[in-house]
């Protein structure tokens, strides 16, 4: 499968010097966050229509490029451009100034559309509607009408389209300026232009400066994952997503990251050691908020790789260690034996949870978020600050290990419902 990239916007709106496809978003270009999503979609067969000789620079030697001598015909004109570079063959059309996840391509893909679909979206939160492609859809899936001026509608154009040859068809009937929408509106005419729902997924339209903000906003948001435990969504995130906002501007990289929330809960348990407690828990939680970065950095960036969470899930279980050990430095004798318990029970709740998603599953909702990471630390910064620390050693090791008995009583259930 082929996939156009229509790339010849001048940027002008977002108020920067450089074509629309060079300007960064969080700290990646967007065309390159277009190519991304293209590629981890199984797309390799890139073209990219562009009318800047810095964007040409700039992607050289690595999509194919066809140059739009007629700018002034509009975004119909670099359709027509890209479909004849085609061949005629389908092909997956996007947008340079929409920056979308991979999974709304697959399922696009996955879908073997019998004409020329376009992926909608039904929700039109936190949206300039004035600004958006709006779209009516049918009973039946197809789309009636589209334009920024239609005034009922029920989705929004998500900018991502499969084309076929009566893409083309329809573009080569047009003189002087057109629009792809312009296009579009022909195939809708015929009852040729389909919809595909991909409500849920992220999809932004940067096409102005207020727009860019709101993109950085929402992709911020994109990284709070459903599996953060209740300290992470609540506290942890709102602070590290700060920090991952100016890191992404930066060289440090998602494994420096993690390495240095294992110093800093080192340090913590260290700081436990030598009878510092309130500083010590104040640093075990930094520790928990900046291992929320290597992760949030490493999806920003597109970088995120099978050896960076393995370094992370490890270098975290030495740091849980390391504090709780700490910790029982501060009283070996009467903190030995539920320091022990609760670095067992620390250990087990990490090793269950990642033993289960070998066979695909997960834990529910009560023994998957209870005590999570984010949670245990949170419980010893507080511990730090009030200097109980042996009650936090009695807690964890009680909870920690009754949540890992559950599991033993959940597991044959949930994978008996596999099998099943």
């Amino acid at each position: 499968m082929k996939a156009v990239v229509l790339a010849a916007g001048k940027g002008e709106r977002l108020g920067s010097s450089l074509p629309k496809p060079l300007v960064k978003i969080l700290g990646i270009r967007l065309i390159d966050r277009v190519i991304d999503s293209l590629k981890k979609a199984g797309i390799e067969d890139i073209i990219v229509v562009y009318s800047d000789p810095r964007v040409r620079a700039y992607l050289e030697g690595r999509v194919q490029l066809v140059y739009n001598d007629s700018v002034e015909r509009e975004g119909g004109y670099s359709l027509l451009k890209g479909a004849e570079a085609a061949g005629g063959e389908p092909f997956v059309l996007v947008m340079s100034d929409h920056i979308f996840d991979s999974g709304m391509v697959v399922r696009l893909l996955e879908a073997e559309p019998a004409m020329t679909t376009l992926c909608i979206d039904r929700s039109f939160e936190g949206r300039d509607i004035e600004e958006a492609t709006k779209v009516l859809v049918g009973d039946d899936g197809k789309i009636l009408d589209i334009g920024k001026e239609i005034e009922e509608y029920n989705a929004l154009d998500t900018g991502i389209f499969y084309c076929t040859s009566e893409v083309l068809e329809a573009a080569r009937s047009f003189t002087g300026r057109f629009t792809v929408t312009d296009v579009m509106k022909k195939l809708v005419v015929k009852r040729r232009l389909l919809s595909l729902d991909v409500t849920g997924h992220f999809w932004w339209d940067v096409d102005t400066k207020n727009e860019m903000k709101r993109a950085e906003d929402a992709l911020l948001r994109s990284l709070i994952k459903p599996a953060d435990g209740v300290v992470s969504r609540h506290i942890n995130r709102k602070i590290s997503l700060r920090i991952s906002r100016v890191l992404v501007e930066t060289p440090v990289t998602p494994n420096a990251i993690s390495v240095f929330s294992f110093l800093l809960g080192a340090f913590s348990g260290a700081l436990f050691a030598f009878g510092h407690a309130a500083l010590a828990g104040i640093m075990a939680q930094i520790s928990s908020i900046i291992d929320g970065c290597d992760g949030e950095i490493a999806r920003l960036k597109g970088i995120a790789s099978p050896y960076g969470a393995f370094l992370d899930s490890t270098l975290d279980r030495y740091a849980d260690m390391l504090i709780l050990l700490g910790i029982i430095a501060t009283n070996p004798e009467e903190f030995w034996l539920v320091g022990g318990l609760a670095m067992l029970g620390s250990y087990s709740i990490s090793y269950t949870g990642s033993r289960a998603e070998l066979f695909g599953l997960t834990f529910l909702n009560l023994t998957e978020n209870l005590m999570k990471r984010d949670v245990r630390l949170f419980l010893i910064f507080i511990a730090g600050l009030v200097n109980q620390l042996f009650a936090v050693l009695v807690l964890l090791a009680v909870l920690c290990n009754l949540v890992v008995l559950y599991r033993f009583i959940q597991f044959p259930k949930l994978a008996a419902g596999i099998k099943s």
